[in-house]
């Protein structure tokens, strides 16, 4: 038996337009991502409420900021942290995520994330029960 080679040409495909992503979808796919990483409580929602509604920004914000420089993006992400987790391990967590996903769902490099913690919420309070003067067992 002889071996044949076979020589295949690459078809060439005309380009069929192009692809934009808005800011808005990349703080979609990197609030998913940082509400997908342990230790993080929420989003900090000041991104929303600081001065976007004096400059007629849009108040349905995901909180996490979208920033292009050239060909450089950077994303700025305001977290509450939940009590007990280690404030930098989490948020190397969170760079991490939001870097592969954005990279994952529309091949865009991130350059940066920026973590800011806003907050460290602990466990809500139980109401305690305190032993009242007036409440003796021996009278």
């Amino acid at each position: 038996m002889t071996q044949e080679n076979s020589h295949f040409e690459p078809q060439t495909v005309a380009p069929l337009g192009e692809i934009n992503i808005t800011t808005g979808v990349l703080e979609a796919i990197a609030a998913k991502a940082v509400s997908e990483v342990e230790g993080v409580y929420q989003l900090h929602k000041s991104f929303q409420t600081e001065v976007g509604g004096f400059f007629g920004m849009n108040p349905d914000r995901v909180g996490a900021r979208v920033r292009r420089d050239d060909s450089e993006i950077a994303i700025d992400v305001k977290i509450d942290l939940k009590y007990g987790y280690s404030v930098p391990e989490v948020a190397m967590k969170v760079q991490q995520k939001v870097k592969e996903q954005i990279f994952f769902m529309t091949d865009l490099v991130v350059q940066e994330v920026n973590v800011h913690v806003a907050s460290i919420q602990t466990e809500a309070s139980q109401a305690v029960d305190y032993l009242h003067l007036d409440e003796t067992d021996g009278e």
